[in-house]
């Protein structure tokens, strides 16, 4: 017979699953892959310009996956790369028109959606979960590297 803690860490996990799902469902509805709905939500919500590398490290995603979705975001027109001043090889991603629409849509309806959830929860509500949240993913990583 399973613990009761053991049921709930199951259901956790379900619910992180299911939290993947509606953000792979966006992706479907707009023809693109999770690594490309990831991509363009970092160029359209965070601060300051994105490199491929940034894009890694801020969102766990393999290198190699993020400069194949970059390379087929470039050749639809979407984005382009652009040397960053006063560094070796980095390259900002920079949208185009085409890209700049394109990635309003995709990005437009996940936000909205966002702000219902923060518009639902409390303050307090959103920090305990952050916190939370954070401390499952510290512990389980290191445990998982042992």
């Amino acid at each position: 017979m399973k613990s009761e803690r053991r049921k709930i860490f199951e259901a956790i996990n379900r619910q992180l699953k299911m939290l993947s799902a509606i953000y792979h469902q966006v992706a479907n509805q707009h023809g693109i892959s999770d690594t490309e709905l990831w991509i363009w939500y970092a160029l359209f919500t965070l601060d300051g310009d994105q490199s491929q590398q940034s894009i890694c490290d801020l969102w766990s995603l393999p290198k190699q996956t993020v400069n194949s979705v970059v390379s087929g975001m470039i050749k639809k027109g979407y984005v382009y790369l652009e040397s960053v001043p006063g560094t070796r090889n980095k390259k900002a991603i920079r949208l185009t028109e085409e890209g700049q629409k394109f990635g309003e849509q995709v990005v437009h309806r996940i936000c909205e959606a966002e702000q219902q959830l923060l518009d639902s929860i409390s303050p307090e509500e959103e920090r305990i979960c952050m916190e939370l949240f954070s401390k499952y993913v510290t512990i389980l990583s290191k445990a998982i590297e042992e």
